[in-house]
């Protein structure tokens, strides 16, 4: 089977539900092509939506996915790939997922250079996505109370990511507007 039908077989996976299937797609195309990143990341998403649908824990109450593989999988398709954002994106938002979040502004300052190297990478999309996902974990960690410690070290940058996923090259200029005389 070529790599063009395994991919499609993959992606019939994903889109029927089965993502274990996808996984072990995956697995297979990484195995013959550990240099790929496609692989990784398509095995990486494929546990995510697992994870996403049908929770990550057995009837004994441990993970049924090794979180950190998931996290492992991104991480290493982003490697293989620098130049791209959709690699990048996706790692930073499964950090967020996986509640890492100091990890995961780390990695959303990358993307955030990545699109900034180049006109042809727009990211703004993916900061604007990955700032509502920050502030969603924010609250909710802190119970909606954006006075605590947490709320106050982490929310800055989770506003700063969102403005600049709406379009705005700064903080800076995006409070330019909110100024009035």
């Amino acid at each position: 089977m070529t790599e063009v039908d395994l991919m499609t077989q993959a992606a019939q996976c994903i889109t029927q539900g089965d993502y274990m299937g996808a996984m072990t797609i995956f697995e297979g195309h990484i195995k013959e092509n550990p240099d790929d990143p496609m692989g990784y990341h398509g095995w990486a998403e494929s546990a995510l939506f697992e994870i996403q649908e049908n929770g990550n824990f057995d009837e004994k109450g441990n993970d049924r996915i090794n979180e950190g593989q998931v996290q492992g999988y991104f991480k290493k398709a982003a490697a293989l790939d620098p130049a791209s954002t959709e690699f990048q994106a996706a790692y930073a938002n499964a950090l967020i997922e996986f509640d890492r979040i100091p990890m995961a502004i780390r990695e959303l300052k990358k993307l955030k250079d990545l699109g900034d190297s180049s006109d042809d990478f727009d990211v703004t999309q993916d900061l604007y996505q990955a700032a509502k996902m920050l502030i969603d974990n924010i609250d909710f960690k802190t119970n909606f109370d954006r006075s605590e410690m947490f709320a106050k070290q982490f929310l800055p940058t989770a506003v700063e990511f969102a403005l600049l996923g709406m379009g705005f090259t700064s903080a800076e200029e995006a409070l330019e507007y909110l100024q009035t005389e």
